[in-house]
């Protein structure tokens, strides 16, 4: 008993640890993969609504109520680019826009946790997704030109 409870122990907190960080960064793309398609929400080329949107979709979703308990801190707020948030739609040689992409970054600190005794470093995470804009609103793209899906 004395030899094998402190390896169950040890077993016990590391699965404890690695079902904790799956679930935060899982939390985490789904935050910014919702950022980047709440970016496409408001009308074409409205940064100023697209950048609010984004990141109260990305604030809600990752934590609404503290329910992480602070052990998941955003280092890099989110950011998203692309030519959908100028007012633009490029589409490629296969009629496909380019997309509105999301990243973000944070910090999953265990020392904030009873199992730090075990996992007492942090770990890095970084997000990226891409959000394309649906068809109806590919009305043209950059060099003018009128696409299929006319407005």
């Amino acid at each position: 008993m004395a030899l094998v409870l402190p390896i169950m122990i040890v077993i016990v907190c590391g699965f404890v640890g690695m079902m904790l960080e799956l679930r935060a960064e899982n939390e985490f793309q789904t935050a910014v993969d919702l950022a980047a398609q709440a970016a496409l929400v408001p009308p074409l080329g409205d940064q100023a609504a697209s950048q609010a949107d984004s990141d109260y979709a990305f604030s809600h979703t990752l934590n609404p109520n503290g329910s992480e308990s602070g052990y998941l801190s955003v280092t890099t707020p989110i950011n998203c680019e692309g030519p959908y948030l100028e007012g633009e739609i490029d589409l490629n040689n296969e009629g496909i826009p380019a997309p509105v992409t999301c990243t973000a970054q944070a910090t999953l600190d265990f020392s904030k946790t009873p199992i730090s005794i075990f996992w007492f470093w942090s770990i890095q995470l970084s997000s990226t997704s891409d959000a394309y804009p649906p068809q109806y609103r590919q009305c043209q793209t950059t060099s003018g030109s009128v696409s299929p899906f006319q407005c």
